[in-house]
């Protein structure tokens, strides 16, 4: 009798670890994407002061300049609390982002001037299941080349507060929000869901 307890007891601390060890959303991976993991606040951004983790998603081309996907990617930050967010505050943390990116990336490439990244983000209509929606601009460095680069971005800004987190999901491309490689970050952003 006590032996079968303790198999039971032990198959249910082995099922409750397992789903303790369970990410409360899912950010869909496209096959032939990338991915990559890291914690908040970003090391090469340090000023963004937000914590939790940021989980990026990149396009099969994003590397290769020969295709329409070059910088195509989508990135998660999710995040403690359930802010709300002004354009200004976005484009502040955008133009830090990008700023510490290429920086971090320098290598032996020349020191780009203090202002060499620039956001400008503004409030559109808001899309499905968005508390709040952003598009905008960036303007930067591309640290794989050092050459300018211009991106649009669209920021879906979507608060949980039931669990007390804010999904905050930028969608990146130099193409502009026509171009086919749109409707494959689109719905990586739109895949996103609480378990």
């Amino acid at each position: 009798m006590i032996k079968k307890l303790l198999t039971v007891l032990l198959l249910l601390f082995l099922v409750a670890e397992s789903k303790a060890q369970q990410p409360v959303y899912v950010f869909p991976l496209p096959q032939g994407w990338g991915k990559e993991n890291i914690p908040l606040p970003i090391d090469f951004a340090p000023g963004i002061p937000i914590k939790g983790m940021e989980e990026l998603r990149f396009t099969p081309g994003w590397g290769n300049s020969k295709t329409d996907e070059y910088w195509s990617y989508t990135f998660l930050w999710f995040i403690n609390g359930t802010p709300k967010y002004k354009s200004d505050t976005l484009q502040s943390y955008l133009t830090q982002y990008f700023t510490g990116l290429y920086t971090s990336n320098l290598k032996n490439k020349p020191k780009p001037t203090a202002d060499f990244t620039q956001a400008h983000i503004k409030k559109v209509s808001i899309q499905t299941n968005d508390q709040q929606t952003f598009e905008g601009t960036i303007t930067t460095l591309d640290f794989l080349t050092g050459l300018p680069i211009s991106f649009y971005a669209r920021i879906h800004v979507r608060n949980f507060t039931a669990i007390g987190h804010t999904a905050v999901l930028v969608e990146i491309s130099p193409k502009e929000y026509r171009q086919p490689v749109w409707t494959e970050l689109d719905g990586v952003a739109n895949g996103f869901k609480l378990n």
